[in-house]
Protein backbone atom coordinates (compact mmCIF):
# COMPACT_ATOMS: atom_id res chain seq x y z
CA UNK A 1 0.00 0.00 0.00
CA UNK A 2 0.92 3.67 0.23
CA UNK A 3 3.87 4.80 2.31
CA UNK A 4 2.58 6.81 5.29
CA UNK A 5 5.66 8.99 5.73
CA UNK A 6 6.79 9.76 2.21
CA UNK A 7 5.27 10.13 -1.25
CA UNK A 8 6.63 11.52 -4.51
CA UNK A 9 5.05 14.65 -5.98
CA UNK A 10 3.18 13.99 -9.23
CA UNK A 11 5.19 14.86 -12.38
CA UNK A 12 8.19 16.31 -10.57
CA UNK A 13 9.02 13.31 -8.33
CA UNK A 14 10.51 15.22 -5.41
CA UNK A 15 9.72 13.60 -2.05
CA UNK A 16 6.91 14.84 0.17
CA UNK A 17 7.50 13.96 3.83
CA UNK A 18 3.87 14.37 4.74
CA UNK A 19 3.50 12.88 8.21
CA UNK A 20 6.61 13.69 10.22
CA UNK A 21 5.50 15.08 13.61
CA UNK A 22 6.51 18.71 14.22
CA UNK A 23 6.45 18.83 18.07
CA UNK A 24 5.91 22.62 18.05
CA UNK A 25 5.62 22.90 21.84
CA UNK A 26 9.21 21.69 22.38
CA UNK A 27 11.43 24.75 22.05
CA UNK A 28 14.25 22.71 23.58
CA UNK A 29 13.38 19.02 23.17
CA UNK A 30 14.77 16.46 25.61
CA UNK A 31 17.69 14.26 24.55
CA UNK A 32 15.44 11.58 23.05
CA UNK A 33 13.70 14.03 20.75
CA UNK A 34 16.97 15.76 19.92
CA UNK A 35 18.25 12.38 18.73
CA UNK A 36 15.02 11.92 16.78
CA UNK A 37 15.89 15.18 14.97
CA UNK A 38 19.30 13.77 14.05
CA UNK A 39 17.95 10.37 12.98
CA UNK A 40 15.12 11.89 10.95
CA UNK A 41 17.48 14.25 9.15
CA UNK A 42 20.13 11.60 8.63
CA UNK A 43 17.66 9.14 7.07
CA UNK A 44 16.06 11.71 4.78
CA UNK A 45 19.50 12.55 3.39
CA UNK A 46 20.53 8.88 3.26
CA UNK A 47 17.51 7.78 1.20
CA UNK A 48 15.98 10.85 -0.45
CA UNK A 49 18.71 13.41 -1.13
CA UNK A 50 19.67 13.31 -4.83
CA UNK A 51 23.17 14.67 -4.18
CA UNK A 52 24.32 12.42 -1.35
CA UNK A 53 27.23 11.40 -3.62
CA UNK A 54 28.52 15.00 -3.50
CA UNK A 55 28.76 15.22 0.29
CA UNK A 56 32.52 14.46 0.18
CA UNK A 57 32.60 12.57 3.46
CA UNK A 58 31.14 9.29 4.68
CA UNK A 59 27.58 10.17 5.72
CA UNK A 60 27.59 7.23 8.18
CA UNK A 61 30.53 8.79 10.01
CA UNK A 62 28.69 12.10 10.22
CA UNK A 63 25.97 10.27 12.17
CA UNK A 64 28.49 8.98 14.70
CA UNK A 65 30.05 12.42 15.06
CA UNK A 66 26.71 14.14 15.72
CA UNK A 67 25.15 11.75 18.26
CA UNK A 68 27.16 13.25 21.17
CA UNK A 69 26.66 16.79 19.79
CA UNK A 70 22.87 16.39 19.89
CA UNK A 71 22.94 14.66 23.30
CA UNK A 72 25.15 17.37 24.80
CA UNK A 73 23.30 20.42 23.40
CA UNK A 74 22.59 22.31 26.64
CA UNK A 75 19.81 24.67 25.56
CA UNK A 76 17.60 25.76 22.66
CA UNK A 77 20.37 27.76 20.97
CA UNK A 78 22.91 24.93 21.15
CA UNK A 79 20.31 22.50 19.78
CA UNK A 80 19.49 24.78 16.83
CA UNK A 81 23.14 25.54 16.08
CA UNK A 82 23.85 21.80 16.09
CA UNK A 83 21.00 21.32 13.60
CA UNK A 84 22.47 24.12 11.45
CA UNK A 85 25.90 22.51 11.61
CA UNK A 86 24.43 19.17 10.51
CA UNK A 87 22.52 20.83 7.64
CA UNK A 88 25.71 22.60 6.52
CA UNK A 89 27.40 19.23 6.04
CA UNK A 90 25.17 18.33 3.07
CA UNK A 91 26.35 21.40 1.08
CA UNK A 92 23.02 22.44 -0.41
CA UNK A 93 22.08 26.12 -0.65
CA UNK A 94 18.40 25.07 -0.46
CA UNK A 95 19.04 23.47 2.93
CA UNK A 96 18.86 25.72 6.00
CA UNK A 97 16.62 26.53 8.94
CA UNK A 98 13.88 28.61 7.34
CA UNK A 99 11.41 31.05 8.83
CA UNK A 100 11.78 33.61 11.57
CA UNK A 101 13.51 32.05 14.56
CA UNK A 102 13.91 34.30 17.60
CA UNK A 103 16.73 32.30 19.18
CA UNK A 104 18.84 32.14 16.03
CA UNK A 105 18.14 35.79 15.28
CA UNK A 106 19.58 36.69 18.67
CA UNK A 107 22.62 34.56 17.87
CA UNK A 108 23.27 36.49 14.64
CA UNK A 109 22.07 39.80 16.08
CA UNK A 110 18.66 41.46 15.94
CA UNK A 111 20.05 44.78 14.72
CA UNK A 112 21.92 45.47 11.49
CA UNK A 113 24.02 48.27 10.02
CA UNK A 114 22.92 50.17 6.93
CA UNK A 115 26.12 49.17 5.13
CA UNK A 116 26.04 46.63 2.34
CA UNK A 117 29.05 44.31 2.42
CA UNK A 118 30.28 41.86 -0.18
CA UNK A 119 33.31 39.63 -0.28
CA UNK A 120 35.44 41.00 -3.10
CA UNK A 121 38.92 39.58 -3.67
CA UNK A 122 38.26 37.58 -0.49
CA UNK A 123 37.93 40.74 1.60
CA UNK A 124 34.86 42.20 3.32
CA UNK A 125 34.25 45.32 1.23
CA UNK A 126 31.61 48.05 1.47
CA UNK A 127 29.71 47.93 -1.82
CA UNK A 128 26.83 50.27 -1.03
CA UNK A 129 24.11 51.07 1.48
CA UNK A 130 20.85 49.31 2.27
CA UNK A 131 19.55 52.74 3.18
CA UNK A 132 21.17 55.71 1.45
CA UNK A 133 20.67 58.26 4.23
CA UNK A 134 21.61 56.00 7.16
CA UNK A 135 24.50 54.53 5.17
CA UNK A 136 26.08 57.91 4.41
CA UNK A 137 25.77 58.81 8.09
CA UNK A 138 28.24 56.03 8.96
CA UNK A 139 31.03 57.82 7.09
CA UNK A 140 31.98 54.56 5.35
CA UNK A 141 32.24 54.62 1.57
CA UNK A 142 32.38 52.09 -1.26
CA UNK A 143 35.64 50.18 -1.35
CA UNK A 144 36.37 50.40 2.40
CA UNK A 145 37.76 47.03 3.49
CA UNK A 146 36.43 46.03 6.91
CA UNK A 147 39.01 44.04 8.88
CA UNK A 148 37.65 44.02 12.44
CA UNK A 149 34.17 44.07 13.94
CA UNK A 150 33.88 44.66 17.70
CA UNK A 151 37.59 43.84 18.08
CA UNK A 152 37.30 40.49 16.32
CA UNK A 153 38.99 40.02 12.96
CA UNK A 154 36.65 39.32 10.06
CA UNK A 155 38.71 36.18 9.32
CA UNK A 156 38.02 34.85 12.82
CA UNK A 157 34.32 35.66 12.58
CA UNK A 158 34.10 33.74 9.30
CA UNK A 159 36.02 30.75 10.68
CA UNK A 160 33.67 30.61 13.66
CA UNK A 161 30.42 31.00 11.70
CA UNK A 162 31.15 29.10 8.49
CA UNK A 163 30.06 25.81 10.01
CA UNK A 164 26.64 27.34 10.78
CA UNK A 165 26.24 28.65 7.23
CA UNK A 166 24.81 25.97 4.95
CA UNK A 167 25.40 26.46 1.22
CA UNK A 168 26.51 24.50 -1.83
CA UNK A 169 29.87 26.24 -2.19
CA UNK A 170 32.20 28.71 -0.48
CA UNK A 171 31.26 31.85 -2.49
CA UNK A 172 27.63 31.28 -1.51
CA UNK A 173 28.54 30.77 2.15
CA UNK A 174 30.33 34.13 1.98
CA UNK A 175 27.29 35.65 0.26
CA UNK A 176 25.12 34.58 3.20
CA UNK A 177 27.66 35.65 5.81
CA UNK A 178 28.05 39.08 4.21
CA UNK A 179 24.57 40.09 5.40
CA UNK A 180 25.13 38.63 8.87
CA UNK A 181 28.53 39.80 10.10
CA UNK A 182 27.34 43.39 10.58
CA UNK A 183 24.51 42.27 12.86
CA UNK A 184 24.52 42.80 16.61
CA UNK A 185 22.18 42.92 19.60
CA UNK A 186 23.55 46.36 20.53
CA UNK A 187 22.84 49.75 19.00
CA UNK A 188 26.47 50.30 17.95
CA UNK A 189 29.12 48.35 16.05
CA UNK A 190 32.81 49.14 16.34
CA UNK A 191 34.56 48.76 12.98
CA UNK A 192 38.17 48.85 11.87
CA UNK A 193 38.63 49.28 8.14
CA UNK A 194 41.29 50.05 5.57
CA UNK A 195 40.89 53.00 3.20
CA UNK A 196 43.72 54.07 0.89
CA UNK A 197 46.11 51.81 2.79
CA UNK A 198 45.33 53.48 6.15
CA UNK A 199 43.60 51.73 9.05
CA UNK A 200 40.70 53.72 10.51
CA UNK A 201 38.18 52.97 13.26
CA UNK A 202 34.57 54.08 13.69
CA UNK A 203 31.50 53.33 15.76
CA UNK A 204 28.46 53.00 13.56
CA UNK A 205 24.79 52.62 14.41
CA UNK A 206 22.82 49.41 14.10
CA UNK A 207 19.11 49.44 13.33
CA UNK A 208 16.26 47.01 13.85
CA UNK A 209 15.74 44.51 11.05
CA UNK A 210 12.41 46.23 10.31
CA UNK A 211 14.17 49.52 9.52
CA UNK A 212 16.65 48.05 7.03
CA UNK A 213 15.57 46.20 3.89
CA UNK A 214 18.53 44.10 2.79
CA UNK A 215 16.71 42.97 -0.37
CA UNK A 216 15.91 46.46 -1.64
CA UNK A 217 18.39 46.38 -4.52
CA UNK A 218 16.66 43.33 -6.03
CA UNK A 219 13.25 44.98 -5.86
CA UNK A 220 13.82 47.37 -8.74
CA UNK A 221 10.56 49.06 -9.56
CA UNK A 222 11.54 50.54 -12.90
CA UNK A 223 11.26 48.72 -16.19
CA UNK A 224 13.15 45.47 -16.71
CA UNK A 225 14.28 46.65 -20.18
CA UNK A 226 16.74 49.38 -20.95
CA UNK A 227 19.00 50.23 -23.86
CA UNK A 228 22.69 50.59 -23.07
CA UNK A 229 23.04 52.11 -26.54
CA UNK A 230 21.06 51.69 -29.76
CA UNK A 231 22.79 48.35 -30.46
CA UNK A 232 22.61 46.74 -27.03
CA UNK A 233 19.51 45.88 -25.00
CA UNK A 234 19.65 44.98 -21.30
CA UNK A 235 17.04 42.82 -19.58
CA UNK A 236 16.84 42.55 -15.77
CA UNK A 237 14.95 39.38 -14.88
CA UNK A 238 14.27 40.51 -11.30
CA UNK A 239 11.38 42.63 -12.60
CA UNK A 240 10.31 40.68 -15.70
CA UNK A 241 6.78 39.50 -16.47
CA UNK A 242 5.84 36.99 -19.16
CA UNK A 243 3.27 39.44 -20.49
CA UNK A 244 6.07 41.93 -21.35
CA UNK A 245 8.01 39.59 -23.63
CA UNK A 246 6.34 40.06 -27.03
CA UNK A 247 6.56 43.83 -26.65
CA UNK A 248 10.21 43.64 -25.54
CA UNK A 249 11.30 41.50 -28.50
CA UNK A 250 9.44 43.74 -30.91
CA UNK A 251 11.59 46.63 -29.60
CA UNK A 252 14.93 44.81 -29.56
CA UNK A 253 14.74 42.49 -32.57
CA UNK A 254 17.27 44.49 -34.63
CA UNK A 255 19.85 45.04 -31.86
CA UNK A 256 23.34 43.53 -32.07
CA UNK A 257 23.23 42.09 -28.60
CA UNK A 258 21.03 41.33 -25.62
CA UNK A 259 22.36 41.22 -22.05
CA UNK A 260 20.23 39.12 -19.70
CA UNK A 261 20.99 39.88 -16.04
CA UNK A 262 20.37 36.86 -13.81
CA UNK A 263 22.18 38.24 -10.76
CA UNK A 264 18.77 38.21 -9.06
CA UNK A 265 15.77 35.93 -8.60
CA UNK A 266 13.43 36.05 -11.62
CA UNK A 267 10.12 37.75 -10.81
CA UNK A 268 8.30 35.42 -13.20
CA UNK A 269 8.98 31.93 -14.56
CA UNK A 270 10.28 32.75 -18.04
CA UNK A 271 12.34 29.64 -18.88
CA UNK A 272 10.14 28.43 -21.74
CA UNK A 273 8.54 31.71 -22.79
CA UNK A 274 11.82 33.63 -23.10
CA UNK A 275 13.45 30.54 -24.62
CA UNK A 276 10.98 30.68 -27.52
CA UNK A 277 12.36 34.04 -28.62
CA UNK A 278 16.02 33.03 -28.39
CA UNK A 279 16.06 29.65 -30.11
CA UNK A 280 15.49 28.56 -33.72
CA UNK A 281 14.27 25.08 -32.72
CA UNK A 282 13.52 22.80 -29.79
CA UNK A 283 16.76 22.12 -27.92
CA UNK A 284 17.42 19.82 -24.94
CA UNK A 285 18.84 21.71 -21.95
CA UNK A 286 18.33 19.67 -18.78
CA UNK A 287 17.55 16.28 -17.31
CA UNK A 288 16.48 15.37 -13.79
CA UNK A 289 16.94 12.53 -11.36
CA UNK A 290 14.27 11.35 -8.95
CA UNK A 291 14.12 9.02 -5.97
CA UNK A 292 12.14 5.83 -5.48
CA UNK A 293 9.54 4.69 -2.92
CA UNK A 294 10.05 0.99 -3.70
CA UNK A 295 13.82 1.11 -3.54
CA UNK A 296 14.71 3.93 -1.13
CA UNK A 297 18.07 5.45 -2.00
CA UNK A 298 17.88 4.68 -5.71
CA UNK A 299 17.79 7.64 -8.11
CA UNK A 300 17.08 7.40 -11.82
CA UNK A 301 17.57 9.88 -14.65
CA UNK A 302 14.66 11.24 -16.64
CA UNK A 303 14.72 12.04 -20.34
CA UNK A 304 15.88 15.50 -21.38
CA UNK A 305 13.56 18.45 -21.31
CA UNK A 306 13.59 20.84 -24.27
CA UNK A 307 13.33 24.60 -24.57
CA UNK A 308 12.44 26.66 -27.66
CA UNK A 309 10.31 25.92 -30.71
CA UNK A 310 10.61 26.02 -34.50
CA UNK A 311 11.07 29.75 -34.99
CA UNK A 312 12.76 31.37 -37.98
CA UNK A 313 12.13 34.77 -36.40
CA UNK A 314 14.23 34.02 -33.30
CA UNK A 315 16.51 36.75 -31.92
CA UNK A 316 19.69 36.80 -34.06
CA UNK A 317 21.98 39.03 -31.99
CA UNK A 318 24.54 37.90 -29.43
CA UNK A 319 23.10 36.91 -26.06
CA UNK A 320 25.18 37.43 -22.92
CA UNK A 321 23.89 36.03 -19.63
CA UNK A 322 25.23 37.52 -16.35
CA UNK A 323 25.50 35.31 -13.25
CA UNK A 324 27.05 35.42 -9.77
CA UNK A 325 26.51 33.93 -6.31
CA UNK A 326 23.02 35.48 -6.06
CA UNK A 327 21.97 33.42 -9.12
CA UNK A 328 20.14 30.59 -7.37
CA UNK A 329 17.66 27.83 -8.11
CA UNK A 330 15.09 29.13 -10.63
CA UNK A 331 17.68 31.70 -11.77
CA UNK A 332 20.20 28.89 -12.38
CA UNK A 333 17.56 26.87 -14.22
CA UNK A 334 16.83 29.92 -16.39
CA UNK A 335 20.54 30.31 -17.18
CA UNK A 336 20.79 26.62 -18.14
CA UNK A 337 17.90 27.00 -20.57
CA UNK A 338 19.00 30.28 -22.14
CA UNK A 339 22.64 29.26 -22.56
CA UNK A 340 21.69 26.71 -25.23
CA UNK A 341 20.65 29.50 -27.60
CA UNK A 342 23.03 29.68 -30.61
CA UNK A 343 24.92 32.86 -29.75
CA UNK A 344 24.80 32.72 -25.96
CA UNK A 345 27.74 33.31 -23.61
CA UNK A 346 27.49 33.07 -19.82
CA UNK A 347 29.79 35.43 -17.93
CA UNK A 348 30.37 36.15 -14.26
CA UNK A 349 31.24 33.93 -11.32
CA UNK A 350 30.19 30.84 -9.36
CA UNK A 351 26.43 30.59 -8.85
CA UNK A 352 24.64 29.29 -5.73
CA UNK A 353 24.71 25.68 -6.97
CA UNK A 354 21.22 24.63 -5.86
CA UNK A 355 18.63 23.90 -8.47
CA UNK A 356 15.46 21.85 -8.64
CA UNK A 357 12.25 21.61 -6.67
CA UNK A 358 12.66 21.64 -2.92
CA UNK A 359 11.20 19.28 -0.34
CA UNK A 360 10.40 20.67 3.11
CA UNK A 361 10.09 18.88 6.43
CA UNK A 362 10.18 19.66 10.14
CA UNK A 363 12.47 18.58 12.95
CA UNK A 364 11.31 18.45 16.60
CA UNK A 365 10.74 21.96 17.96
CA UNK A 366 9.03 23.08 14.72
CA UNK A 367 12.34 23.59 12.91
CA UNK A 368 11.49 24.00 9.23
CA UNK A 369 14.14 22.87 6.76
CA UNK A 370 14.32 21.94 3.07
CA UNK A 371 16.52 20.03 0.64
CA UNK A 372 16.87 20.03 -3.12
CA UNK A 373 14.44 17.18 -3.78
CA UNK A 374 15.37 16.27 -7.36
CA UNK A 375 18.68 16.17 -9.17
CA UNK A 376 19.30 18.69 -11.95
CA UNK A 377 21.85 17.87 -14.66
CA UNK A 378 22.87 18.98 -18.12
CA UNK A 379 21.70 16.65 -20.94
CA UNK A 380 25.13 14.92 -20.83
CA UNK A 381 24.52 14.20 -17.10
CA UNK A 382 27.09 16.76 -15.98
CA UNK A 383 26.41 18.15 -12.48
CA UNK A 384 24.96 21.55 -11.60
CA UNK A 385 24.68 21.05 -7.83
CA UNK A 386 27.47 22.71 -5.82
CA UNK A 387 29.46 23.79 -8.90
CA UNK A 388 26.54 25.87 -10.12
CA UNK A 389 26.21 27.27 -13.62
CA UNK A 390 29.83 27.50 -14.72
CA UNK A 391 30.37 30.69 -16.73
CA UNK A 392 32.02 30.53 -20.16
CA UNK A 393 34.04 33.59 -19.16
CA UNK A 394 34.86 34.18 -15.52
CA UNK A 395 34.62 37.81 -14.40
CA UNK A 396 34.77 38.78 -10.75
CA UNK A 397 34.24 42.29 -9.36
CA UNK A 398 37.39 44.00 -8.04
CA UNK A 399 37.81 46.47 -5.18
CA UNK A 400 39.02 49.06 -7.67
CA UNK A 401 35.88 48.52 -9.72
CA UNK A 402 33.71 49.05 -6.63
CA UNK A 403 35.55 52.29 -5.79
CA UNK A 404 35.16 53.52 -9.39
CA UNK A 405 31.45 52.59 -9.31
CA UNK A 406 31.81 50.12 -12.17
CA UNK A 407 29.81 47.00 -12.92
CA UNK A 408 32.72 45.03 -14.36
CA UNK A 409 30.62 42.02 -15.32
CA UNK A 410 28.24 44.22 -17.30
CA UNK A 411 31.16 46.06 -18.91
CA UNK A 412 32.65 42.76 -20.06
CA UNK A 413 29.27 41.83 -21.58
CA UNK A 414 29.19 45.11 -23.52
CA UNK A 415 32.75 44.49 -24.79
CA UNK A 416 31.77 41.00 -25.95
CA UNK A 417 28.85 42.31 -27.96
CA UNK A 418 30.82 45.19 -29.46
CA UNK A 419 33.88 43.20 -30.53
CA UNK A 420 33.80 42.38 -34.21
Amino acid sequence: GKNYYVSLEANVQNPNFQNEAIYPEMKYPDAGYRLLALYRYWNIIQYYFPYKNLIEEDWKEVLGEFIPKFVNAKNELEYKLTVLELIARVHDTHANIWGWDMTLNHYWGIRISAIELNFIENKAVVTGYYDEELGKKTGLIKGDNIVKINNKTVDDIIKERLKYTPASNYPTQLRDLSTKILRTNDTLLNLEFIRNGQIQAKNIEAYSLKEINIYKKYQQKDTCLKFINEDIAYLYLGSIKNSYLSNIFEKIKDTKGLIIDLRCYPSDFVVFTLGQYLLPEKTPFVRFSGGSLINAGRFTFTDCLEVGRENKEYYKGKVVILVNETTQSQAEYTAMALRVSPKATVIGSTTAGADGNVSSFYLPGKIKTTISGIGVYYPNKQETQRIGIVPDIKVLPTIKGIIDDKDEVLEKAIDLIEEK
